[in-house]
């Protein structure tokens, strides 16, 4: 999945639940949201795809105002959960990094692995997935983060 929706969910998570329990929580909902189908192409064509680069990095764009929105509002419980919440995906930026911008991603540990594993179905009209679910958790966080 994209790290918009992660992002808001692991939010969402921090503004219902004790920030103890909120930690876990969000960072399990990460793979459940990965096991939902979502946006994606073959990891071979991402290095290829303008489109798909676009796609990312507006999303990370959007992800990141999100979360510096939360901390701007002092609403630090939803910003340390939405981060924890999209945590997972941080070995693979690690990995970009580390491989020169590459995006066709080989899982390297048991850990990058699973997380692939558990993406089962990434496809291109996916995105409207993506997008339906932004319009659920966007009003969710948006009520949440200015009370």
């Amino acid at each position: 999945m994209l790290a918009t929706n992660p992002a808001l969910t692991g939010a969402i998570i921090g503004a219902y639940l004790p920030l103890p329990l909120a930690i876990p929580v969000a960072f399990a909902s990460h793979f459940v949201l990965d096991a939902i189908p979502h946006y994606g192409i073959r990891h071979e064509q991402r290095n290829q795809s303008r489109t798909y680069r676009l796609i990312v990095y507006c999303d990370t764009f959007v992800a990141l105002f999100i979360a510096f929105t939360a901390a701007l509002l002092h609403k630090w419980h939803m910003e340390i959960t939405g981060w924890i919440a999209w945590s997972p995906d941080f070995a693979w930026v690690i990995y970009y990094f580390a491989h020169g911008r590459n995006l066709h991603l080989k899982p390297k540990n048991w850990f990058m692995r699973f997380h692939m594993n558990i993406q089962w179905k990434e496809f291109p009209a996916g995105i409207f997935i993506e997008l339906i679910m932004l319009a659920v958790l966007l009003p969710v966080y948006l009520s949440q983060v200015l009370q």
